[in-house]
């Protein structure tokens, strides 16, 4: 049975060009109905169209996205920090040397920027550290890593990925402040859970992409801590939502408590993130299952990417959310979106965790 789509909404501002209004209605006809290939084609459009992102910061860093609205948006610290740990593997995984150097102009973007309570930054500088060799970044890590001990996060999601920038942190840092932090925060995560392992989120209903950034920052640091409780915990979340995948691959974009489904519309940057969160589990639980619901997920994705077309801020572009105008983030092509999809085409290529787990310490 097709699935009904309400009609878009279009955001105020100036006359949108025929690209963007051609967008809208092809979703209109429907979506994922691109043609899907193999990883490697589509890991290599994806990570071409995050170096268009980095080209438009104009040496800033990496464009948070494109906007139907607003063109190429400002770079952003998170985004920055994020692309750190993608390149770097791509480069070896696509023979690309290219990459590395642009990793490196990632890294030196951060290390200009003044240190903060950010478990991104802390994460996308120690994946400089391990695997550039760049020392003057587990500094600033560290420096960061300070500030987010002092700094209360404001959601289930920010606390479980403070719990794993610093779980990660105290290990390579070799400080057990960081790894007692990072309890801390993977305490609090567990305690605001509910019985089926939803976490509640300031804005409701919970995005998909909200439940997947606090599974899989509590599987990194529960699985770094050997904290089998937190383990499970995030297990039972990501079992529920892969229960809910449909055989096509699609997932609601939010849920409610109970993990009932509460949009109408599909969040490919949640989606893109969940793929990682069931790649790092069969990993840990060599479980296929996990694996399944993954590469389900990622072939849905891959027939949302438009491949095509000789507009080059569109083309290998992936929405956060299909159609294009749901979620919170409409007509908008994200960064971060394209970043995690190309994390887990890897992780499954090569099947090893994005970014490494095995980092030494100082």
């Amino acid at each position: 049975m097709k699935r009904a789509l309400s009609l878009p909404r279009l955001l105020p501002g100036p006359a949108w060009p025929p690209r963007a209004l051609r967008w809208v209605a092809a979703d209109l006809a429907g979506v994922a109905r691109q043609p899907e290939q193999d990883h490697r084609t589509h890991l290599r459009a994806s990570v071409e169209w995050l170096c268009r992102a980095q080209d438009s910061a104009r040496s800033a860093g990496l464009s948070e996205g494109w906007s139907f609205a607003a063109g190429w948006l400002p770079a952003t610290p998170a985004a920055t920090a994020a692309l750190v740990e993608t390149l770097l593997p791509a480069a070896d995984y696509l023979v690309w040397p290219e990459l590395k150097g642009r990793a490196r102009a990632l890294c030196a973007v951060l290390l200009a920027q003044p240190d903060a309570a950010s478990a991104g930054r802390i994460l996308g500088l120690v994946a400089a550290y391990a695997q550039l060799g760049e020392t003057e970044a587990l500094e600033h890590a560290a420096a960061s890593g300070r500030l987010l001990l002092d700094t209360p996060p404001e959601s289930p999601a920010a606390y479980a990925q403070a719990a794993w920038a610093l779980a990660v942190l105290g290990r390579v840092a070799n400080e057990r402040i960081f790894s007692d932090g990072a309890r801390t925060c993977m305490a609090r995560v567990v305690e605001v859970a509910t019985p089926c392992g939803w976490f509640p989120d300031p804005h409701v209903p919970v995005s998909t992409t909200q439940s997947a950034t606090a599974l899989r920052g509590l599987i990194e640091a529960a699985h770094g801590l050997g904290d089998a409780n937190g383990l499970r915990l995030a297990m039972q979340g990501a079992r529920a939502l892969r229960d809910q995948l449909e055989p096509n691959g699609r997932l609601a974009g939010a849920h409610d408590d109970g993990w009932t489904p509460a949009s109408g519309h599909a969040c490919i940057a949640g989606l893109a993130r969940l793929a990682c969160v069931w790649l790092r589990l069969a990993q840990i639980e060599n479980d296929p299952a996990w694996r399944d619901a993954a590469w389900r997920a990622l072939a849905w994705i891959k027939r949302n990417q438009r491949r095509s077309g000789d507009d080059l801020a569109l083309r290998d572009a992936l929405p956060s959310a299909a159609p294009i105008w749901g979620g919170r983030a409409p007509f908008r092509l994200d960064s971060l979106t394209l970043k995690y999809f190309a994390d887990a085409l890897m992780m499954d290529m090569v099947g090893v965790a994005i970014p490494p787990t095995a980092y030494k310490s100082a």
